[in-house]
């Protein structure tokens, strides 16, 4: 005796195609004995032997409960009866090539030498910067971002490392922003940020050319994806464009020099941008000029861009560019609109560091957020000692819906979340 698990794809006169992981099986179901229907979920044991196979018990396990008429045999039935609201087939394909996308990724790195390791998922401090809002889990609070973390074991010696799991953001919601969405943050030590973006294109042209339907041009690095409606060419190197240049060439704002907050938001204002309160910050103007100005002239151009050298308001974690402590060793990545990436070149100086964190707790206490402690152990770190290193983040969800040429993050994603 056999026993199948499967679903009913059709009964014709006495033979019942059952369909399971190994394909289509036709069975002989003397007609009358047992009420099942196309699309049943069922248990069949079949006598075991030469010739057909006939099925001598059956088990209904879930009747068919779909609306739509039941497909043919070898049709994608499957798909059209997943259980996830509103997905069908397109969903489905979409998590197939996201897990391809995941594949592809720790392919890169483990054939570049990295180590993935896997940060806590629950900290006793989140990120610090103004405009974060963490989610508490009990006595602790989700991760905003593996980073401190990773960079305590730069100082304990892993000097190439890379991290793929979910992060989480309080305030996050829109088509391209999920609450808790999949973060992939690599750091690679006595790599200059330069460096860092010649990885950042080999990794988007590698995982592009393993994710999508596109073929591999004649060369490795030609490769070519529409989005949207627009055609963007991954074949590096990308377009590079200074946070200053692209201020003065799509918002109007001259940044040069600017590291007041004051004096930037009297240059916005002259640029018809605004309103502004009095308490907005620095980091809070540059963003309104970004998001209203910079993005959307961005958002077609035919390469992806590294918008880079950002002022030194905006460092964060970031060193201060040696040869203009006006502006930062930062550079974010944008494709087709969608913000990819934000990079440093790390900040190593233990003491600078813990003043920076000090500030952005001030800033939140003016803004009535959560002030959260310094991470003590993360400055301790700094203080051993970590090497010259460029990281970087990544929002994996964004790149699906890049490569897939998806307009909602909701899509490519298990579970939106109205569905958990």
């Amino acid at each position: 005796m056999l026993c199948l698990v499967g679903r009913v794809l059709a009964l014709r006169q006495d033979t019942l195609l059952l369909a399971d992981e190994t394909g289509t099986i036709p069975l002989h179901c003397p007609p009358g004995l047992w009420e099942v229907g196309a699309g049943d979920l069922v248990q069949v044991v079949v006598a075991a032997g030469a010739g057909p196979r006939s099925v001598t018990a059956l088990e209904l396990l879930t009747p068919c409960r779909g609306s739509d008429p039941f497909p043919s045999p070898g049709g994608e039935y499957h798909r059209l009866h997943h259980p996830l609201p509103g997905s069908g087939a397109h969903r489905v394909d979409l998590l197939r090539r996201r897990a391809a996308c995941l594949r592809a990724i720790r392919a890169f790195f483990d054939d570049r030498g990295y180590l993935e390791v896997q940060p806590p998922l629950r900290v006793r401090v989140p990120g610090l910067e103004p405009h974060l809002v963490a989610v508490s889990s009990g006595e602790a609070w989700l991760i905003t971002s593996p980073e401190y973390h990773m960079k305590r074991l730069l100082a304990a010696g892993l000097e190439r490392i890379y991290s793929l799991g979910p992060c989480w953001r309080g305030d996050e919601q829109g088509s391209h922003h999920l609450g808790e969405f999949t973060m992939l943050e690599w750091y690679h030590a006595h790599c200059s940020l330069d460096g860092l973006m010649q990885e950042t294109e080999a990794l988007l042209a590698h995982v592009a050319l393993a994710v999508s339907d596109l073929a591999p041009a004649p060369s490795p690095v030609a490769t070519a994806l529409h989005y949207q409606g627009r055609t963007i060419d991954l074949g590096g190197p990308f377009e590079r464009v200074t946070f200053a240049q692209a201020c003065a060439r799509y918002a109007g704002v001259d940044v040069r020099g600017v590291v007041q907050a004051d004096e930037l938001r009297r240059r916005a204002k002259a640029a018809g941008l605004g309103p502004f309160s009095d308490d907005d910050g620095f980091d809070a103007i540059a963003s309104r000029i970004v998001v209203e100005r910079v993005e959307p002239a961005l958002r077609d151009g035919a390469r992806p861009v590294f918008l880079c050298e950002f002022p030194a308001p905006l460092a964060a974690l970031a060193r201060l560019n040696p040869s203009n402590a006006s502006v930062a060793d930062r550079f974010e990545l944008y494709a087709g609109g969608l913000e990819l990436a934000n990079a440093f070149g790390e900040l190593t100086d233990p003491e600078e560091q813990r003043r920076r964190l000090e500030l952005d707790r001030a800033a939140r206490a003016r803004a009535h957020a959560p002030t959260h402690a310094v991470d003590g152990r993360f400055i301790a770190a700094l203080a051993e000692g970590i090497p010259p290193t460029a990281g970087i983040a990544l929002g994996v969800d964004r790149l699906v819906m890049l490569l897939c040429d998806v307009p909602d993050i909701r899509q490519v994603v298990a579970f939106a979340p109205d569905e958990v």
